[in-house]
């Protein structure tokens, strides 16, 4: 299920069923969902410890241009084509002295790490974060993760202020061995961050969410070109809204992301086409028996043809059942 054909030399996205067949030279990551997922053994492939409620045997699939190196800097493993590169970390808690300086280590080091590549514009980041919602109120492991998020970003803006916020997912995986683990996408030119008109800019959150806001913007437009969402829920300005309704919070998050495909066609001075059967759309669902009347209504309003993976997974907030992200060619 691949987007509309790209321009030749880009950036482009799939879900793919992998099985053993190896992958092709132009293959920059492929994300694995859930323990059963099958694929080759290749560097290349990142299993992430969701397990997929919609879309079994279906990996995302990003491939460049090119054939593709793969390389390591520390903890950091990546793979590069000579104009995006993939990277991924993976870091046990056990090492730190908890989840807070896990973040700031994992994002300086990816943070750092850009700016001395030829890579130096991050684009778009993913991390899993295990038992996300545990602790009260400034102790809860979201609020800790953004703070070392921040503390990273904070010190990285002193002397590379350009650098910006990325467009970003966090969400949780299920309890177990605590690590976090962070996967990430990047390039040699510059994205252009959207913010939805509908939303207060999540780097601009009031207080009453944590000690620091979080740190990414609601998309990213990039070379391709493709519009990189952002993890999108059913917030409105800053406030959660249709606390315990799955299928009301679904209808906010799609009214969400059409208000920032329009926001986005406004600063790419073209349309952008809204989500269908040629974006991908990636759901995280807090209660999977909630599946099977989400997939209705999204095939109700965007189409039975759209490309979709739903996966079991704990959203930053509490009161928040769904989340929702996508690639859409811009």
């Amino acid at each position: 299920m691949p987007l509309r054909p790209p321009p030749a030399g880009s950036l482009r996205a799939s879900y793919s069923t992998l099985g053993t067949t190896p992958l092709a030279d132009d293959v920059l990551a492929a994300a694995l969902f859930g323990a059963r997922s099958v694929a080759p053994s290749d560097a290349r492939c990142l299993r992430i410890h969701l397990e997929p409620l919609i879309g079994a045997g279906l990996s995302e699939v990003w491939q460049g241009v090119g054939s593709t190196r793969i390389g390591t800097a520390g903890p950091i493993r990546y793979v590069e084509d000579g104009r995006h590169l993939a990277g991924w970390i993976d870091l046990e808690e056990a090492g730190f002295h908890g989840l807070e300086e896990a973040a700031e280590a994992a994002y300086l080091g990816l943070l750092q790490f850009h700016a001395t590549t030829p890579y130096r514009h991050v684009w778009r980041i993913w991390s899993f974060v295990a038992d996300i919602n545990e602790g009260a109120g400034d102790e809860e492991r979201y609020r800790q993760f953004c703070l070392g998020r921040a503390r990273a970003f904070a010190a990285v803006h002193a002397t590379l202020p350009g650098i910006g916020y990325p467009a970003a997912t966090a969400v949780g995986k299920p309890s177990g061995a605590r690590s976090l683990q962070v996967c990430w996408l990047a390039g040699r030119d510059p994205g252009v961050e959207i913010e939805n008109p509908r939303q207060l800019a999540a780097y601009r959150y009031p207080r009453r969410y944590g000690p620091a806001a979080p740190s990414f913007s609601r998309a990213m437009l990039v070379p391709g070109p493709l519009l990189l969402v952002s993890g999108t829920a059913s917030i409105v300005g800053h406030e959660s809204v249709h606390p315990g309704d799955t299928i009301a919070q679904l209808h906010e998050t799609l009214d969400n992301l059409d208000a920032l495909l329009q926001s986005a066609g406004e600063v790419a001075a073209r349309p952008v086409p809204r989500l269908g059967p040629g974006s991908l759309l990636k759901v995280y669902l807090r209660h999977a028996e909630d599946a099977a009347p989400v997939v209705q209504q999204l095939h109700a309003r965007l189409g039975e043809e759209l490309p979709l993976i739903i996966l079991a997974a704990d959203i930053c907030r509490q009161e928040l059942l769904i989340e929702i992200e996508a690639v859409v060619p811009a």
